[in-house]
């Protein structure tokens, strides 16, 4: 059962926004195709219809009681698939996932790339839906999140990811290129969910330090997220932008501020410490994440270990979230609930 609260989610994460220490610190674990499994159905099925995708999330909600909610499912498939990415069809307990790259063969040549639009042949229009119900429903009460390829996964989705990166040394012209049509495509969907009065989560699985570097990062990555970021309309009437991808994102920290991403996730194999030196007063949330396969194989003296390092880490922060890696289809409820009395019980916030 949803824990109760005198305090509603949506308050606590405005405390936090505007730097105020909360009464506690916010729990807020990365739910998307678990949401199926609350429902007893495949992620595939629940990705493809709205009314499935809004009813995961609310029941998650209703569920978990995390203070902030993210709409969708396979996450990082929805603008390749409308790019013309051909996409699994996520049965079973597997994650929809792309299965070809339209612009594999020859040179990259993406100056005939029309940018798609809302329509039956994708789910653009689909996820903004869910999303509309979810705010209908649970809006009122917590910080709602729609969930988006960042431009630079969207473009791997289409080349490749070994030739993209070939690509940036042997034709930088051409990658630029096919960037300005993905975020163009970035910038429409933000438009869309925004209007929603929905926060954006711009996901990068592609961009995770070491796949590529800082450089690469620098040129071909962060220009593009300042893009979508800068579109926003109104974006102090909205949850903050975030920024999610894994691995040592503490190196990247400076790319993060100079786009203006509002909320980034910490990485557990990040360097806390660091981000929040660099970071110092500035309004950036940091959500700090455990490992999620710990709470899925109930590892509890090694995350119980890795929860109280991080609060000590955190200690006295105002702008702090706990956060985890992508929770699994597999990964029992009751297992998450034990990981938030875990966080929860640690919570360091008012002690610095």
């Amino acid at each position: 059962m949803r824990e109760t609260k005198s305090i509603k989610p949506i308050e606590r994460m405005n405390a936090v926004r505007a730097g105020e220490i909360p009464d506690r610190w916010p729990w807020a674990p990365s739910v998307y195709e678990h949401g199926a499994r609350l429902l007893e159905k495949s992620p595939g099925e629940v990705s493809r219809r709205a009314d499935l995708m809004a009813q995961a999330a609310c029941t998650a909600y209703q569920t978990y009681g995390h203070e902030v909610v993210s709409v969708g499912i396979d996450i990082y498939n929805i603008e390749a698939e409308a790019w013309g990415c051909a996409v699994s069809d996520g049965a079973g307990k597997s994650i929809p996932g792309v299965t070809d790259h339209p612009l594999a063969e020859g040179a990259l040549e993406p100056l005939g790339l029309a940018v798609p639009q809302p329509g039956p042949g994708n789910r653009l229009g689909v996820l903004v839906e869910a999303v509309e119900r979810v705010i209908e429903r649970i809006g009122d009460e917590v910080w709602v999140y729609g969930c988006m390829g960042g431009p630079f996964s969207q473009a791997v989705e289409l080349r490749g990811f070994e030739s993209l990166i070939g690509d940036m040394y042997e034709a930088p012209e051409a990658v630029h290129a096919l960037l300005d049509r993905t975020s163009e495509l970035a910038v429409q969907q933000a438009g869309r969910l925004s209007q929603c009065g929905s926060g954006i989560n711009l996901f990068e699985s592609w961009a995770t330090l070491p796949l590529i570097d800082p450089p690469i990062f620098e040129t071909f990555v962060i220009p593009y997220h300042q893009r979508v970021i800068d579109s926003l309309p109104d974006r102090e009437a909205l949850p903050p932008p975030a920024v999610i991808l894994g691995g040592d994102t503490a190196r990247l920290i400076d790319y993060f501020l100079r786009a203006g991403a509002g909320l980034i996730a910490a990485d557990y194999l990040t360097d806390f410490a660091f981000m929040r030196q660099r970071l110092g007063d500035h309004p950036m949330i940091l959500r700090g994440c455990v490992d999620p396969k710990m709470i899925e194989r109930g590892q509890w003296a090694g995350l119980a270990a890795m929860i109280e390092k991080l609060a000590d880490k955190a200690a006295g922060m105002a702008r702090f979230v706990w956060g985890c890696g992508c929770v699994s289809y597999d990964t029992p409820p009751e297992s998450l609930l034990r990981f938030k009395q875990m966080a929860l019980a640690a919570d360091r916030s008012r002690v610095a």
